[in-house]
C-alpha cells in the first residue's frame, strides 16, 4: 500500500508545535500558512499575531536547512525552499 503523497502546504502553527515532522518532508519546495486566511477587519492586532507566527516558523525552518524564498505581501504564506539536509555539514 502506497502512503498518500504529503502537501505542500504545511501550517506554520504545526511546525512550532512540532506536529508535524520537516525532518522526514520528502520535497525540496513546500508553502508554510496560517490555518485561515485574515478577514479584513480583523484588527492589527490580530493580524501581527498571526504574521508572527508564520515568521516565527519561518526562523524555526531556517535552522533546519531551509531558506525563505518569497513571502506574500500581508506575511500570510511564506515560500520555503530547502538547501541542505538538517544535520549535514556545512
Amino acid at each position: 500500500m502506497t502512503l498518500p503523497r504529503p502537501p505542500r502546504r504545511v501550517i506554520a502553527d504545526d511546525v512550532l508545535s512540532g506536529r508535524v515532522n520537516i525532518d522526514a518532508y520528502p520535497f525540496r519546495y513546500m508553502y508554510l500558512s496560517i490555518p485561515t486566511p485574515i478577514r479584513p477587519g480583523s484588527g492589527r492586532t490580530e493580524f501581527d499575531a498571526r504574521v508572527d507566527v508564520v515568521l516565527s516558523a519561518v526562523e524555526l525552518l531556517e535552522t533546519r536547512g531551509w531558506e525563505l524564498v518569497n513571502l506574500d505581501e500581508l506575511g500570510q504564506i511564506a515560500f520555503m525552499r530547502r538547501v541542505r539536509s538538517y544535520g549535514a555539514a556545512e
